[in-house]
């Protein structure tokens, strides 16, 4: 037990990381919630829901984990040697009957909610095969290094559909149009998140270890992360407007969106250690804000 919560702490810090898919999934719900009924309480949802919603999100990020571990296992075993699975606290094979658990539980979990949504899952595990395979095109896909970023957080695009369809579709209800826009920003805020945690100070970068700083300069992630966080920005207020929270969401998402406008121009100008720290917390301050303003205000409005 205790290599596997060494393992946790470097590899997927639980603590860190649940508050994230608890806000995610509960969001999720209440946004689709909120499009058909404007006075909607918490509790118009089965608690199970919730729940079911939660731990989807989460068993999904611990599968991207372990298929991460695969996909990269060749790179990290010649270029960072110090990792769990490489200095051997972890096998692959042990990952891969969690992950087999985990797609069991995801299974399961979801027919206790509506045998239908066995249809949007395995939407979202078609992609995440095409994920594992690289697209069967690994060499040129990794040469295409936006295309590869933006193939790969697709994921969020349809795990979004997923969690939504959780209110929707065992209400007897439909699709609404504006959850287009909510999985839009969610897209986008896994796309803020994944640049934000391969960026590096210049002295802080590995040989051999791919970084979005090291592929594209810091001038340049800094363009591609600010098309993500003001489309994310856009889409957000849109969305908010929808569910009567579009003014609030303007504001607050405004005050961050200038302070990120200033943080990238500072890492821009100089990618020191110092500038680089922020980005380790403020795309995840910014999903958290996202999915507040959309899946918790409008229940106080």
């Amino acid at each position: 037990m205790k290599r596997w919560i060494t393992y946790q702490k470097e590899r997927f810090p639980i603590l860190a990381y649940l508050p994230m898919m608890a806000i995610f999934g509960f969001s999720g719900l209440s946004y689709s919630l909120h499009l058909n009924n404007e006075h909607a309480k918490v509790s118009d949802i089965p608690i199970l829901s919730y729940i079911v919603a939660i731990l989807i999100t989460l068993f999904w990020f611990m599968l991207i984990r372990i298929a991460d571990e695969h996909k990269d296992f060749k790179e990290d075993s010649e270029h960072r040697p110090y990792l769990p699975v490489q200095r051997g606290l972890v096998t692959l094979k042990e990952l891969r009957i969690i992950g087999l658990v985990l797609g069991g539980l995801q299974v399961a979990l979801i027919i206790l909610i509506d045998w239908r949504l066995l249809l949007m899952l395995a939407v979202v595990y078609l992609w995440f095969f095409l994920m594992c395979k690289e697209f069967f095109v690994p060499n040129w896909l990794k040469a295409h290094h936006t295309l590869y970023l933006i193939s790969h957080m697709f994921i969020m695009f349809f795990l979004t559909f997923l969690i939504t369809s959780m209110e929707w579709l065992p209400r007897g209800g439909v699709f609404h149009a504006a959850i287009l826009l909510y999985m839009i920003s969610s897209f986008c805020d896994g796309t803020i998140i994944e640049v934000g945690r391969k960026l590096r100070a210049k002295e802080n970068e590995e040989y051999g270890v791919d970084t979005y700083t090291q592929i594209w300069g810091p001038k340049r992630a800094m363009v591609v992360w600010m098309i993500c966080l003001t489309i994310s920005g856009a889409s957000t207020i849109v969305a908010g407007y929808q569910v009567g929270v579009g003014r609030i969401a303007f504001i607050i998402l405004g005050l961050f969106y200038l302070f990120a406008v200033l943080i990238a121009i500072r890492f821009a100008k100089d990618s020191s250690p110092k500038n680089a720290k922020v980005f380790k917390v403020f795309p995840g301050l910014w999903m958290m804000l996202m999915y507040v303003i959309l899946g918790i205000i409008p229940f106080f409005m």
